[in-house]
């Protein structure tokens, strides 16, 4: 998701003396490297563009997917069928390029990341589940993507400088559940806020350890996903234990993921989240107070 002046300069549309004008006058961001050339990540070419007049729709998608005129017109109209097929089929495929290439395109045309993975990843994902309960994946499969698409992640998030703040956010999955694929889009849409400093503390965490962490470094927001456990009794003790612990409103706690649907916590500091685009929305009101 680096790219160079001749590479930015192809996908915006325009020649590399345009590219070098924006960089010089501070309009879209790069990275300089010890010989001088500029490097520009994903995210600078998305901030120039939803902060200037030029438009998603000069965007070169050839550059990036390639002449394929099909996922052409389904990115160009949206049509997300055929975008969660194409996506199910390069989490899978040999070529591992496939899966990025066609998420920058997407992000770079103006899908949001809540967008991108309640609309597109997430319905792929469960497509790759079903083929595996029905015998038609491996489990190799499935976990290959899974990784691909945590690589995808960490190298859009990889980046992202917070300001100097004191508003921490944790993610991470309780006891029992090693799927933390959700907390990993979690902490890149948490990111997007860079007045908030995200730890991402991985699958598998008792409360009580993650209290006694919380005594060091203050939570301001708490996301937990629960995709999977066998022992729900166990969860919704857990679960209690941290809103008594973080009894206030000035810690939001949000619980997300399947697993939820069998569980009545009701707590006035608890949020239940159903999509992505919920916990963004609730981010940016975070934002704004």
């Amino acid at each position: 998701m680096i790219y160079n002046s001749y590479q930015a300069a192809e996908i915006m549309g325009v020649n590399v003396s345009t590219i070098k004008r924006w960089t010089d006058a501070g309009k879209l961001n790069c990275r300089k490297t010890e010989g001088g050339h500029r490097k520009f990540h994903l995210n600078d070419l998305k901030g120039f563009i939803k902060n200037n007049k030029k438009g998603s729709s000069d965007i070169n998608l050839e550059h990036l997917i390639g002449t394929n005129k099909s996922l052409t017109d389904a990115i160009n109209n949206q049509d997300n069928p055929k975008l969660i097929n194409y996506c199910f089929q390069s989490l899978i495929s040999d070529n591992s390029n496939k899966f990025p290439a066609l998420n920058n395109a997407l992000l770079l045309k103006g899908y949001s990341l809540d967008m991108l993975f309640d609309q597109i990843m997430i319905p792929a994902l469960r497509k790759i589940g079903q083929k595996w309960v029905d015998n038609q994946l491996l489990i190799t499969e499935e976990h290959l993507a899974t990784e691909r698409i945590k690589r995808f992640i960490f190298n859009l998030t990889a980046d992202v400088e917070t300001t100097n703040t004191t508003c921490n956010a944790f993610c991470f999955t309780l006891v029992d559940d090693q799927h933390d694929l959700p907390t990993y889009m979690a902490e890149s849409i948490i990111k997007e806020n860079k007045n908030i400093k995200v730890f991402n503390l991985g699958p598998n965490l008792p409360i009580k350890d993650f209290i006694a962490l919380a005594k060091k470094v203050t939570p301001k927001i708490i996301f937990i996903s629960i995709v999977y456990s066998e022992q729900l009794e166990l969860i919704t003790k857990e679960i209690n234990l941290l809103c008594k612990t973080f009894n206030t409103s000035d810690v939001k706690i949000f619980l997300s993921g399947k697993a939820t649907h069998d569980m009545s916590i009701k707590r006035k500091n608890l949020i239940h989240i159903k999509s992505f685009k919920e916990l963004n929305k609730h981010i940016l009101n975070i934002d704004n107070n």
